[in-house]
């Protein structure tokens, strides 16, 4: 697996909501990773749209990781739901953000990753589970996704995430073009 950088002293992640949290949180554990150095950046309850907190906090933080890069090793994971809007618009967004903070695009080996759900990040929990999901349902409600489930969905992200390993084809299309975010992680 290609590493990113080595070691990680600096970790941030840029997040919508406690889901989306959980999952890279149990992830990164799952990875060997110390996780007890996280800053999260999460959408505060009185904000409202969550998707509008990350895109506004987006160029702020690559700007500070930027800053960060030459003195030490740190790794920035911004996660995004597309909702109704299609992955592309939204890594779209995150590239204007940059623009429109006089900031260089981001670098294909940069330490900046962008993980982007569609519609929302309990379909790629459920989609882990292996339970039939389409990218157009809402299933941020869904009554299906638990503790129980995140953790089980780290599991499965682990195992799809190794050197070699067979995605299932019930992989849903926003999952799968995460997939080599996910391989940027070091562990």
């Amino acid at each position: 697996m290609a590493q990113l950088i080595p070691r990680i002293a600096t970790l941030v992640l840029l997040v919508e909501d406690i889901r989306q949290e959980s999952l890279l949180r149990r992830f990164l554990n799952r990875l060997g990773l110390d996780i007890r150095n996280i800053r999260v950046s999460r959408t505060p309850r009185c904000f409202g749209a969550g998707e509008q907190y990350v895109r506004e906090q987006y160029a702020a933080e690559v700007r500070e990781l930027r800053g960060r890069a030459a003195n030490a090793r740190a790794l920035l994971i911004a996660c995004i739901d597309a909702d109704t809007r299609e992955v592309r618009a939204r890594r779209d967004q995150f590239a204007e953000a940059l623009r429109a903070d006089n900031q260089n695009p981001r670098g294909g080996r940069e330490p900046v990753l962008n993980l982007i759900a569609k519609r929302n990040i309990e379909t790629w929990i459920l989609c882990l589970n292996n339970v039939a999901v389409d990218e157009l349902s809402d299933y941020r409600k869904d009554s299906r996704v638990t503790s129980q489930t995140v953790k089980r969905a780290v599991e499965s992200l682990y195992d799809w995430t190794r050197p070699n390993a067979k995605i299932p084809p019930s992989c849903v299309p926003s999952l799968l073009e995460s997939v080599p975010e996910f391989l940027r992680i070091p562990g």
